[in-house]
């Protein structure tokens, strides 16, 4: 009994170790011994339902993506969220000789080399874009050299704030036990018990198209601006227009060339826009006399492809409608980086 207790005290010690120490928690990410949960998808993560378990895979390397035939070299800046993540797109994939990605949360410092083409690509998805588009963009300053800087570091006490918090700590423990795959195989148990017998699934992602899709629930039952069903009033869309075309102006006053918008498509505005009264923000965007720049438009070739667009268990593009995107973004890049 005393060696069981020095062995239990030990393992409710690393229990405890994990939830409370981020830094910890990160090693076993490095060292293969956890899975981070996302493996079959950020909506299987959620619901666990079954019938949408499928494995992520990387994407395919496609040929060599041919350069713009220009007499200046072509850089390419993107202020992106996660589809044009490192790990799903990089410059290998685009027709440019540089290239530099900043997520919306971070802050690009800025200096463009004058004697090339500078062409800013802001993506957006739809759930996020009006919340992006509240305001002009404000998260790239001019500098003496361009860098990325992803914020100020946490004092102490916020760290330490962050490591007591519930809702991480959980989130930590739930990665480092529970997303292996026997503890999978009984959440799913549980998930389709729910799902069978009383027809629900988790509150945070919604089952449209007769519970043969699973969409993410900000795109289909909050009354925010993240739904594609939520009303997008015309004053607000005049006010979208405006913080449009004054962060056009301050891109141009950084020293970029080109602006090009591209809004990617919920996964519900692609799958089942019937599902309620959808609000048209994509087209209603692109078609507005006030749009002053030009734009990649997915939506009607992902409607085109339906299902075979977006991940079964996840809410990113599946590696066909990745292709469609890339290859209309690069015929843009070339088309305006030839009028300089």
């Amino acid at each position: 009994m005393k060696y069981m207790k020095y062995i239990c005290l030990v393992l409710f010690s690393l229990v405890w170790l994990v939830g409370l120490s981020p830094s910890i928690y990160a090693k076993l990410g490095e060292w293969n011994l956890i899975n981070d949960g996302y493996q079959f998808g950020d909506l299987y993560r959620l619901s666990n339902l079954p019938q949408f378990k499928d494995p992520v895979k990387p994407c395919p390397k496609q040929a060599p993506v041919t350069k713009v035939s220009s007499a200046k070299k072509v850089c390419l800046y993107i202020i992106g969220d996660s589809f044009t993540e490192k790990e799903r797109v990089g410059k290998e994939d685009f027709a440019v000789d540089e290239y530099q990605y900043v997520h919306w949360d971070n802050i690009l410092h800025l200096k463009p080399d004058t004697t090339k083409t500078n062409i800013l690509l802001m993506e957006c998805v739809e759930r996020h874009f009006r919340e992006k588009m509240a305001s002009p963009i404000h998260n790239i300053i001019p500098d003496s050299a361009t860098f990325v800087m992803t914020g100020p570091e946490p004092s102490f006490m916020q760290k330490l704030d962050h490591a007591f918090a519930a809702d991480p700590a959980e989130t930590r423990l739930d990665v480092a036990f529970f997303q292996n795959d026997w503890m999978l195989k009984i959440k799913e148990m549980k998930a389709a018990f729910t799902y069978h017998f009383f027809h629900r699934a988790d509150k945070k992602v919604t089952l449209v198209n007769n519970d043969n899709s699973l969409v993410y629930y900000m795109d289909t039952d909050t009354p925010k601006s993240t739904s594609s069903f939520s009303k997008l009033a015309d004053t607000e869309l005049d006010t979208i227009m405006t913080n449009l075309a004054e962060s056009h102006s301050i891109a141009k006053k950084l020293g970029f060339d080109h602006v090009v918008l591209s809004i990617i498509p919920n996964k519900v505005s692609v799958i089942m826009p019937e599902y309620g009264q959808y609000n048209q923000l994509i087209s209603r965007v692109y078609a507005h006399p006030k749009l002053d720049m030009p734009y990649v438009d997915v939506l009607p070739d992902f409607r085109r492809m339906k299902e075979n667009s977006y991940l079964k268990g996840d809410s990113h593009w599946t590696c066909q409608a990745q292709e469609v995107w890339l290859t209309k973004t690069n015929d843009l890049i070339k088309k305006v980086a030839q009028e300089n």
